[in-house]
């Protein structure tokens, strides 16, 4: 239910007053806060020049005394040794305080204890000076320690006037005072500059003030200077900003340096007047400010329900002394003139807007009747009706333009409907781009346009896909680039082509990555302020031709990152083995030049066959990915080259043994010898026993090569070589790994000596499988692929006889199935991955090449013949570049005629597919394969038709 509506005349009145209302509202606001800031940045700028002057001052108090100081150092007094020669001197000092019109005193401490100080007598307290006649015209205080004629040591004060005429003196007996125990004096000793003690209150004058030190120049003594911090707390209480406002110099012991109050600054104990800490002030705001502990940063804080604005400013005080000035202020006094501001403009706004309620109604009584008909045409927007919109005619301009806005924002939705037909149904990327620039073109009334996309390799270059419209005599080239491939290269791109009357637009993915350029010409002038929200719209519509890009090369990106993986997974396999490196390559490159022969083929056996580009790549993503179960073939079975072969050729052990047997003929030579037996008889012993290990090792070594076929002869002669006995006195349990002690343990121990047979097979040579056999009985309940074959019952075999003994080639039963099983894990992993439905038939094209046209391969025995083209092109592919092939270790690569007749063979005893191979005839596929990989010695003459014949698919000519 709809609510009840306001009409435009009230609704505009109300806006009018409300505005104002809100603009007086934020104008006094505004102005409350600026005049607040300026009041507070004037109080922190005022804040900061009371630290500067105060450390100036400070500066100012410490400088002229070291000058004083030095010049003392440097000056005969610190030598005399008589106390009346020392006072020889006073005009000296009283010249030195008069100079520096805040030295409480100066004096000199000698190195024997003596001591003598001069003070003005105005710094003293009157109760504390000695009484004497003419007291009331005393202008100096001498204070002395010295020696009489006996060594004694002696206190005595002296009262002097204006011009230095004695007074008076009087004893003192208690004033022992030795100079020596002083902290001014040890250190100053100690250093060859001056030293500057922290401020603390002087014993006599109750005043605060630092003691500036210094070692005379023969280093017999000390000459000091007493300077009084009392002018500083008067200063800063001239600097206060409100009657109210709080000030302290404070040091970073929290003793108070200064303050307003100086009679605050002294706390009397037992041990003498000493600096008051900031606690003892009883001043909660400053103790607050403090407490907060923010350098040099203005806070605002409350203590006891009162709001104050502070500052705690760091600053050096007499020297190298770190201290802090702390300034509050209250906030009530400080913002008080802005408070009536306010309210004086307050009522002025209030006013103001009363004057222009009258002005609203009138405004919305003027523009009510033209809105209610353009009302009726945005309806007819509101029901889809967008062709039907025809606008409304007002002698008001304003409406007159909405009018317009309306009708071309029915028309920029007609072509957004265009836009995304052309999204959803063009697949070419190109033609995609160009239909959408047509429409931008036209939502956006640009005259001319282009779109560029970012080269994937270089991406400060961009290419032209798309061109549309006219650009007049300047035509917009066909590439693109940036002088840096950051914001300020598209910056200086984007000036260059608005010279030129265009607007660059980033065309950016979601992450915000650059995927091109779209080129609009402007409408105007570049800086144009109406230009504005034109661009704006520009930026948002790009987004159309962004996800288009996207999209595609999301696409294009994940088939070409997909590609790189299986093309990664086969280089691994070859990598492997060097044996059998390029293999994996070589093969799918073979496939794919049979494959394209199909697809070739107009009149032949395949002219009815589609190789459509989704064929092609579920084709090629098998052929590379066809031998990838070779990965979990043990290296030494895909590496064996000899019979006896394991992770190393075992014909090196037989060999030692057959060493062994050749030392025990010797042994048995010397001694018949020693025994007395015949010399002839047992050298002919010797050397027959030899001669037939010589003999014997020839045929163990031969029939360990394995590149004749053995024959009944030499199996017989292998078994009773195998026989013969060599003494073993060694442990041949122990330095063995724990896979191989449990081998050993099969075996019973045996007693050394222990005769041991040359040749043996013994149970530790059968090695089990590490979990069970793969699943490739027919009858195992995890054979769900349906392999048909029989594992053997161990992983490997290493009988020494045993491997020996195989008849052809190098291989035994177990490792041919090893070498046989990397198909069946071709088809478990593959079959694992979850294909699409275009890329289902992978796993049967990878892992059907050994099987047969007649059923009889493996690991499924299916029949190749009812296979599909794909399968069997794999097959002959796999079997052309296997008998090629120049890198296996058990056969040299055969020439072309050889390959092809050995094809030919294998196709008319059932083995291989007659069309696929007359394809490779016919096509000539052998003959560019050839070119490309095989050696110039393996290119021979090759004779079709006798091949053909050969094969059984054409008849001998008689």
């Amino acid at each position: 239910m709809l609510r009840r509506a306001l009409s435009l005349q009230t609704l505009i009145a109300l806006s009018i007053v409300g505005l104002m209302l809100i603009l007086a509202g934020v104008l006094l606001w505004h102005g409350a806060r600026g005049a607040d800031r300026v009041l507070v940045s004037a109080v922190r700028d005022t804040g900061r020049q009371l630290a500067l002057t105060t450390e100036e001052r400070s500066r100012r108090l410490i400088d002229p005394a070291r000058v004083v100081v030095r010049l003392l150092a440097r000056d005969d007094l610190a030598s005399d040794e008589l106390l009346a020669d020392r006072l020889e001197d006073l005009p000296l000092l009283a010249g030195a305080l008069e100079t520096h019109e805040v030295a409480s005193a100066v004096f000199i401490g000698y190195a024997n204890g003596d001591f003598l100080l001069l003070r003005p007598v105005d710094r003293v307290a009157e109760d504390r000076l000695p009484r004497l006649e003419g007291i009331a015209r005393a202008h100096y205080l001498v204070q002395a320690v010295a020696r009489d004629p006996r060594g004694q040591r002696y206190g005595e004060w002296r009262l002097y006037d204006e011009a230095l005429e004695l007074l008076g003196r009087r004893a003192m007996p208690d004033y022992d005072f030795d100079p020596r125990t002083r902290p001014w004096y040890r250190q100053a000793q100690s250093s060859v500059d001056e030293h500057l003690t922290s401020p603390y209150v002087f014993f006599t004058t109750r005043e605060i003030g630092v003691t500036l030190s210094r070692r005379s120049a023969d280093g017999r003594a000390v000459v000091g200077l007493d300077a009084s911090l009392a002018d500083l707390g008067a200063e800063i209480a001239s600097l206060r900003l409100t009657p109210g406002t709080r000030l302290a110099v404070v040091s970073q012991r929290d003793r108070v340096l200064a303050h307003p109050e100086v009679q605050r600054l002294l706390v009397d104990t037992p041990a003498g007047p000493r600096l008051a800490q900031l606690r003892e002030l009883e001043d909660p705001v400053l103790s607050r400010l403090d407490a907060l502990g923010r350098q040099q940063e203005a806070v605002r804080f409350r203590v006891a329900g009162e709001a104050w604005f502070g500052m705690r400013l760091p600053f050096q005080a007499m020297g190298s002394t770190q201290a802090h000035l702390l300034l509050a202020v209250p906030e009530r006094e400080m913002l008080a003139g802005t408070r009536r501001l306010l309210w004086q403009r307050s009522l002025v706004a209030g006013g103001l807007v009363l004057a222009l309620l009258p002005l609203g109604i009138w405004v919305g009584h003027r523009l009510g009747e033209p809105l209610y008909s353009l009302a009726e045409q945005v309806r007819a927007l509101a029901g889809f009706d967008f062709a039907g919109y025809r606008g409304t005619a007002s002698p008001v301009r304003e409406v007159q333009q909405l009018s317009q806005a309306l009708e071309g924002m029915a028309g920029s939705i007609a072509d957004f409907q265009r836009m995304t037909r052309t999204l959803s149904s063009e697949p070419r990327l190109e033609t995609m781009l160009a239909g959408i620039l047509d429409d931008l073109l036209r939502i956006t009334d640009s005259r001319h346009g282009a779109i560029y996309l970012v080269d994937e390799v270089d991406a400060s270059r961009f290419a032209c896909v798309a061109e549309a419209g006219s650009g007049g005599d300047a035509a917009l080239p066909g590439q693109l680039a940036l002088t840096a491939v950051t914001d300020e290269g598209l910056a200086t791109l984007s000036g260059q082509l608005e010279a030129r009357g265009y607007l660059v637009q980033p065309l950016c993915n979601r992450s915000g990555h650059r995927l091109g350029l779209l080129l609009l010409a402007l409408r105007g002038e570049p800086e144009a302020e109406d230009d504005r929200p034109w661009r704006r719209f520009v930026e948002e519509l790009s987004g159309a031709a962004a996800v288009a890009i996207e999209m595609r090369r999301l696409l294009e990106g994940e088939k070409r990152l997909l590609d790189a993986i299986v093309e990664l997974i086969a280089a691994a396999t070859d990598a492997k083995s060097p044996h059998t490196g390029g293999h994996c390559s070589r093969v799918p490159q073979l496939a794919e030049m049979l494959l394209q022969g199909v697809a070739r083929d107009r009149t032949g056996p395949f002219a009815a066959e589609t190789v459509d580009e989704e064929r092609r790549t579920a084709f090629h993503l098998a052929a590379w990915l066809h031998d990838c179960g070779k990965l979990t073939t043990p290296d030494e079975v895909m590496e064996k080259a000899t019979k006896l072969e394991t992770r190393y050729n075992r014909i090196h052990e037989i060999r030692t043994r057959f060493e062994v047997l050749w030392r025990d003929a010797e042994v048995l030579y010397w001694r018949g010898r020693a025994e007395g037996g015949e010399t002839e008889v047992l050298a002919e012993a010797r050397d027959r026993r030899q001669a037939e290990l010589q003999a014997a090792w020839r045929l163990v070594a031969e029939v360990n090569l394995g590149g004749e076929r053995l024959d009944e002869a030499r199996a017989r002669r292998l078994e009773e070589i195998a026989e013969w006995r060599w003494w073993r006195h060694f442990d041949d349990r122990l330095g063995v790994s724990e896979d191989e002690a449990k081998r050993l343990a099969r075996e019973p121990e045996v007693a050394l000596p222990a005769a041991e047979p040359l040749l043996a097979d013994r149970p530790r040579h059968l090695i089990d499988w590490a979990v069970k056999p793969p699943p490739v009985a027919p009858e195992d309940p995890d054979n769900r692929w349906g392999f048909d074959m029989r594992p053997p019952e161990v992983a490997g075999h290493q009988g020494e006889l045993y491997n020996l003994r195989v008849a052809r080639g190098t291989l035994n039963d177990v490792e041919r199935f090893r070498i046989q099983e990397h198909i069946v894990q071709t088809i478990i992993m593959l079959d694992s991955l979850p294909w699409p439905a275009h890329l289902r038939q992978v796993p049967a094209i990878a892992g059907n090449h050994h099987e047969r046209v007649d059923g009889q391969g493996y690991p499924r025995r299916l029949v190749l013949a009812e296979a599909s083209l794909e399968e069997r092109i794999m097959a002959v592919a796999d079997v052309f570049e296997a008998l090629t092939a120049v890198d296996r270790p058990y056969k040299p690569g055969m020439t072309l005629s050889q390959s092809l007749s050995i094809l030919a063979s294998m196709v008319r005893d059932g083995h291989l597919d007659p069309v696929v191979f007359q394809l490779l005839l016919d096509s000539g596929v052998w003959r560019d394969y050839a070119t490309r990989f095989l050696a110039a010695e393996q290119i021979d003459r090759v004779d079709i038709d006798a091949l053909k014949v050969q094969a059984g698919l054409a008849r001998p000519v008689s």
